[in-house]
């Protein structure tokens, strides 16, 4: 996936601060999935911007005042179940490997219920191709096409491709919020 980044010239006019290839992101505990982080932001930039900010290595997911934007590539068939025949030592692996990748990723994830994951973020999502499945935290699932946007407020969800051919890709940009009080989950 091609990125270009534009920014001021220092005399108010736009110019490329930017202009690269984004490798898509793969790990063995989410075989077949992409993801292709193509901007990350700990805190919003003050305008104009005329240099590339620092490179993010913090949570996959944006702390208050953070934004996160890329895209998923979700394979036919996914279920987010680990490999049965992974030993413990296996698992572990994969595990640390996602959080290489994915600071904070699984620590969102309910080990109770593969797949869903909450977080402290507004999320706007926009379907690109495919045919594909929001399952909410109530067992709730949203059909979703390519068209489909789909503004998520912080509430328990998962991402499924049921088909059986084409990748449910969807684009996203995560704008993150002050955390939730433990006590107001009650």
């Amino acid at each position: 996936m091609r990125r270009i980044v534009v920014g001021d010239d220092g005399n108010g006019h736009g110019r490329v601060l930017a202009e690269e290839d984004i490798e898509p992101l793969t790990m063995a505990l989410l075989p077949g999935a992409e993801m292709h982080r193509v901007w990350e932001l700990d805190a919003l930039p003050d305008l104009p911007v005329d240099k590339m900010p620092p490179r993010t290595d913090t949570s996959y997911f944006p702390g208050p005042g953070g934004v996160r934007f890329g895209f998923i590539s979700v394979p036919p068939g996914l279920t987010y179940e680990p490999d049965g025949d992974l030993s413990e030592e296996e698992m572990a692996v994969v595990a640390e490997e996602a959080e290489a990748k994915l600071p904070g990723m699984m620590a969102a994830f309910d080990p109770a219920a593969p797949g869903m994951h909450r977080t402290d973020s507004v999320d706007f999502v926009f379907v690109v191709s495919g045919r594909g499945r929001m399952r909410l935290g109530d067992g709730v699932d949203v059909a979703l096409r390519a068209g489909d946007c789909v503004i998520q407020n912080g509430t328990p969800h998962a991402w499924f491709n049921d088909g059986s051919e084409e990748p449910f890709v969807f684009g996203y940009t995560l704008c993150g919020v002050a955390a939730r009080d433990a006590s107001a989950k009650q």
